[in-house]
């Protein structure tokens, strides 16, 4: 073959393959426009991988008509069974229904001219409810509205339309009946939020009759409230202002009896109760601080016991059927129009295929989400989570570790497997990893067992071998001193001066008064054995940090700042003994600053002889009997506290009655005392960061 053929033979490979580059379809995959978080063991969020891809935004659809529609501020939707779209369409006055291809079959409501505003939409059976509020200008238009579907012939009939109930308890002062959500459960009757009602959500048969108030709100008083109320009683001339719940905003019915409530009220700490769980009692199953924010506007519960909330702002919260958060995803649109974020969420519904669907009202769409593979194995693991069978599960958490290996649901899941099968110890160490301490005290009951009953013969024989043996011992000593070397030996070290003086501190916890007298006439107490106390109270405080049962230690040690951990020990104590000095030299006391520093750290003697005992049992308590280690520091501080009001008293001569008023005094002064502080340390460190800028400037300039 010549040269020529070889080259024309190139040419034409190039060309081919230049073609397929430029005409093959490309398949790329953009990134998620937002961030899957979920919880760590410290209860901060953290990257996850994703768990719902956005896949399609609906906004517009042709009509029957072969025109293009389109929904105005839509604000409820809900998904049938079949996996039908009921969605209210606020603006248009009408109720809009796709089918689960997302092909519009018939709207209604606009062309009979029912429908004034309707902003919620319940489906039970072939039975439509729609909430309607009503219009503006009409305080008493708002109505709930019941229409027949009938898939067959794709026919919609009007069935009834429902006032407000006749009832006294709703004949009050502005009430007004404006529904705004609604859900229906199996025996028709309706659970309807009513704009501005206070006294929950209302509970209404089958036959328009007002039943009761169900799951209303808590109400939450200020301390000056409170204080108010206590010192003046029903006296109408306090001025004291009237104190409502927050209303509910939405709600949601699972077949399987729980209620599920929407609230919009402030959060501490995003933790507070604003999503709740509730039986037809009214009893919240979430716990009450729960992972949750303020701006919830819709929930939808899910198959495997979950519950999904939307935000105002577009933020999908899932959390699992004990109210534990599994995952954060989407958000806020900023700026530009990206599928699967949110200019203003208002609903949330979910279809047989797990597929969420989010009404956007500002934008006028919803958008679909389908869960990723990751998601699909949480919640197949979860099912069998919910039904106990722990060790089914374990292969598939297992398998989500190939996603994300610090799931710390999973390792709860997997710890849970390891304890059904008996494992405990391996149970114990997963339990840990997930900082799940109800079920850690329960495998490390199972293995405190299972030693005791290997051992308990070999410990209580050595316990009684140990007290004959002391017996013995101090029998011998007293026949022949054959140990009196030792107690010489101790006699002699006690006379030493810095251990007499140390262990005059001791003797306050039996003699308080005369050991309180002899540190405030006995000058050659030195002020060194109180900074010693200081110390090794501090050094017993550290000890607790690292030292303390996983059971009863919240510490993150590896954050733990050395520097701040001393001055919530030290400044405290200083700023106490600094205030009870100021004040007892006003108060005409007769300790000096010295005699005030050592009684108050000979007052912390309990802590020093208590607390060592407590760091070590409580390696080896349960939460069964959790109650020894609290009962333990409830002795502890009340004892020092007792100790330190005798000391005071004792010190500067005052009567019981005074020396309350000196203490109340003392920690007046304290809290101005660390406010100060903060205030120099602010104004120092603007001083300082002031200087070092010119500094800086000054440097960089040349």
């Amino acid at each position: 073959m010549n040269k020529k053929a070889v080259f024309k033979r190139l040419l034409i490979l190039a060309l081919l393959t230049l073609s397929i580059v430029c005409f093959s379809e490309v398949q790329t995959q953009a990134a998620s426009p937002y961030v899957t978080q979920t919880l760590n063991r410290y209860g901060e969020l953290v990257p996850a991988p994703d768990a719902y891809e956005a896949i399609l935004k609906l906004k517009k659809f042709p009509n029957t008509l072969g025109a293009v529609d389109s929904l105005s501020n839509p604000k409820d939707l809900f998904i049938d069974q079949d996996d039908y779209l009921y969605i209210a369409d606020t603006k248009n006055k009408r109720i809009v229904i796709l089918n689960d291809r997302y092909e519009y079959v018939n709207s209604f409501g606009a062309s009979d001219g029912k429908l004034i505003s309707p902003r919620g939409v319940y489906v039970r059976d072939d039975l439509v409810y729609v909430a309607d509020y009503g219009a503006l200008e009409d305080n008493q238009s708002g109505r709930i509205y019941i229409y027949q579907y009938n898939k067959t012939d794709n026919s919609v009939t009007f069935k009834e339309e429902r006032a407000c109930p006749d009832s006294p308890l709703l004949k009050v002062e502005n009430f007004y009946f404006r529904p705004e959500k609604i859900a229906v459960d199996m025996n028709k009757t309706m659970y309807v939020v009513v704009e501005g009602s206070f006294n929950g959500i209302l509970m209404i048969n089958d036959t328009n009759r007002f039943m009761s108030f169900f799951a209303p709100n808590q109400v939450s008083t200020s301390l000056k409230t409170k204080i108010i109320k206590f010192l003046y009683g029903d006296n109408e001339e306090a001025i004291i202002s009237k104190t409502l719940p927050p209303p509910p905003f939405n709600v949601v019915i699972d077949d399987s009896g729980y209620i599920f409530t929407v609230t919009q009220t402030i959060v501490k700490n995003n933790l507070g109760d604003t999503l709740k769980k509730v039986n037809i009692g009214g009893i919240n199953y979430f716990p009450v601080e729960m992972y949750a924010t303020s701006d919830f506007v819709s929930a939808i519960p899910g198959s495997v016991g979950n519950v999904f909330g939307v935000t105002k702002n577009g933020f999908i919260y899932e959390y699992d059927k004990e109210g534990n958060l599994l995952f954060i995803f989407s958000g806020k649109a900023v700026g530009t129009d990206r599928l699967g974020l949110f200019n203003s969420a208002s609903a949330i519904a979910l279809n047989s295929k797990g597929q969420l669907f989010v009404v956007d009202d500002n934008d006028n769409s919803i958008q679909i989400f389908k869960p990723t593979q990751f998601v699909n194995l949480v919640h197949h693991a979860l099912g069998y989570y919910n039904n106990g069978q722990y060790i089914e599960s374990k292969a598939l958490f297992e398998e989500v570790f190939r996603y994300n290996s610090m799931f710390d649901f999973a390792h709860k899941g997997i710890g849970l497997a390891h304890y059904q099968a008996h494992e405990y110890q391996k149970a114990l160490e997963k339990f840990e990893i997930a900082n799940a301490k109800e079920e850690y005290s329960d495998a490390y009951w199972e293995i405190r067992n299972e030693f005791l009953t290997m051992h308990a013969g070999g410990i209580i024989t050595g316990l009684v071998i140990l007290v004959v043996a002391w017996y013995v011992v101090k029998l011998l000593n007293k026949k022949t001193q054959a140990f009196a070397f030792v107690g010489n030996t101790v006699s002699k070290i006690k006379q030493v001066p810095w251990v007499h003086q140390f262990s005059l501190m001791f003797r306050f916890i039996k003699k308080p008064l005369d050991t309180g007298y002899l540190i405030k006439t006995n000058k050659r107490i030195n002020i060194l054995n109180g900074v010693v106390y200081l110390v090794l109270i501090f050094a017993l405080y550290l000890w607790g940090l690292v030292g303390r049962g996983f059971l009863f230690n919240d510490v993150i040690i590896e954050r733990t700042i050395l520097l701040k951990e001393a001055f919530k020990i030290v400044i405290p104590l200083v700023a106490f003994v600094v205030a009870n000095y100021l004040t007892s030299s006003l108060l005409e006391g007769e300790g000096t600053f010295r005699s005030i520093f050592l009684t108050t750290m000979a007052s912390l003697t309990p802590i020093i002889i208590i607390y060592p005992f407590l760091i070590i049992i409580s390696n080896f308590l349960t939460y069964n009997e959790s109650f020894i280690y609290y009962f333990g520091l409830t002795i502890m501080f009340a004892w020092s506290a007792v100790l330190l009001f005798i000391a005071n008293k004792e010190l500067h001569n005052y009567s019981v009655k005074r020396n309350i008023f000196n203490f109340l005094v003392t920690f007046l002064l304290m809290v101005v005392l660390i406010i100060a502080c903060i205030l120099v340390y602010m104004i120092i460190a603007q001083v300082v960061s002031f200087v070092s800028d010119i500094v800086k400037e000054v440097i960089f300039r040349d």
